[in-house]
């Protein structure tokens, strides 16, 4: 028989609006991908799997575990430095060097104001020109 592969196998526990523009190939291979915030890298299955070029970065070290290991299975020519455990705002990513930068329920969790323009700072500074940023926040609690 046909050998089927489930579209959450496939696809994981995507973001159905990045899976729509994955759809829609706004991100296409050859894209240099930055998820800011990856968590356990829920975002990041497909875009590994295809072999985009993949950076994330999580503060939280059994994401970025998590991340890694999920990489070695998926993407094992990806190096392990392209999965860092850093703060979204003070991310070393080089400035303009992603075309797309994820960052999927990430900001509501800012403490505050200044935090969240820093992580929205660092995100923007990660950007190359004419790229994509995609933030989805999950509540707008805490936020004016």
């Amino acid at each position: 028989g046909r050998t089927h592969v489930s579209l959450r196998t496939q696809f994981g526990d995507i973001d159905v609006y990045l899976f729509d523009l994955l759809l829609r190939e706004r991100i296409v291979p050859g894209m240099r991908v930055l998820d800011a915030g990856c968590g356990g890298g829920r975002n990041l299955v497909y875009l590994l799997r295809e072999g985009y070029d993949v950076t994330a970065v999580d503060a939280n070290p059994e994401a970025v575990a998590a991340v890694r290991a999920l990489a070695r299975t998926l993407a094992p020519q990806l190096p392990e430095s392209r999965f860092r455990v850093e703060a979204v705002e003070s991310m070393t990513a080089a400035p303009g060097s992603a075309d797309v930068v994820i960052s999927s329920a990430v900001l509501h969790f800012a403490r505050d104001e200044h935090h969240f323009e820093a992580m929205l700072h660092a995100m923007w500074e990660a950007l190359a020109p004419g790229g994509l940023l995609f933030c989805r926040l999950a509540t707008s609690t805490g936020l004016p």
